[in-house]
This record gives structure tokens, sequence and C-alpha cells, in this order.
């Protein structure tokens, strides 16, 4: 397992393993439970995330999937598939999904590695970056629906507020 002078990795075996040498020296928590899967706890803008890479071998993809840990008490009414289906509309790669049975938000992604014999640094940290990135970013909406008050609408536009001009 190394990275070539061009930073790929020239025989791509199984990319669990490269997945988790970069991982590495990011200085997060790793947990390897088996050769096709890892997970890592990774420090987002807003809280840890729990990021797991999964490879199948036999359709040559990878999934990532993370999720919220922001479990409530109280019974969660179904405005959250709406709030699930309002965010997925707007991201681009990747969705949410709400797990009823765990209560919690998922995001999910997955990438194809057809035809392909090697995996970059740039591709790693790119698949991370997805994954991290969208989860800070429609995290603090999951989290209004949750804990403040339980409208989809609401939720997102008080959680992705955009900014215009110089401050």
């Amino acid at each position: 397992m190394y990275f070539d002078s061009q930073n790929k990795i020239n025989s791509f075996c199984n990319p669990i393993d490269y997945i988790e040498e970069y991982v590495y020296k990011l200085d997060a928590d790793l947990f390897r439970d088996s050769a096709n899967n890892l997970t890592l706890i990774y420090r987002g803008q807003w809280r840890s995330y729990s990021v797991v890479f999964k490879w199948d071998e036999q359709n040559k993809i990878i999934s990532v999937s993370s999720y919220f840990d922001i479990t409530k008490k109280e019974k969660i009414n179904k405005n959250i598939y709406s709030l699930v289906s309002i965010v997925n509309e707007k991201i681009n790669l990747g969705y949410f999904h709400y797990c009823s049975k765990l209560e919690t938000v998922f995001f999910k992604y997955q990438v194809s590695f057809k035809g392909l014999d090697y995996l970059t640094e740039e591709q790693i940290e790119d698949i991370l970056n997805v994954v991290i990135n969208e989860c800070d970013k429609y995290f603090p909406a999951f989290y209004l629906f949750f804990f403040k008050k339980q409208d989809p609408k609401y939720a997102l536009s008080a959680s992705l507020i955009e900014t215009y001009g110089k401050a």
C-alpha cells in the first residue's frame, strides 16, 4: 500500500486499505471491523460524525454513510420526511435518509470505481469532503427540526441564511 509520485495507487485491490492509510494522516478515530468496512469519527463544524466506508467488490462501488447522533425522546412527526425531501432537492451528490427505527438522519453517498485501476489521495479527500460538507451544511436544519420546531420549511430557512455584501 503506497501512493506513487503522482499520488496514485497502482494496484487496485481493496480501496478501503488506501482510505484507511489516508485517514491515519487526519488523526481521526478509526475502526476496521472487516476487510471491506471502515468506520471513522470525523470532527465537522457542528459535531463529530460517524462516517462508514463500505467496499462492494462485486459491483466496484464504495458506499459512504454518515449519521447525525441527534436522537430525541419525544415522538418525531411525519414532517421529517418532508424535510428530508426538501433537503435532498438542494444537494448535488448523495442523499439524506431518516431511519425511523434508529430515529436518526443518515447521509449516503456512493462512488463507482468500475474500469479504474487506481485511487488517488485527491479522490479520497473529495469523497470525505462531500460527506462532511453536506452534513455540516444541513445539520442545523435537522437540529432545529428535532429540538426547536418540527416544521420543515422553518427549519430549513432558519438554518440556511444567505449573506450578501461585506460585513
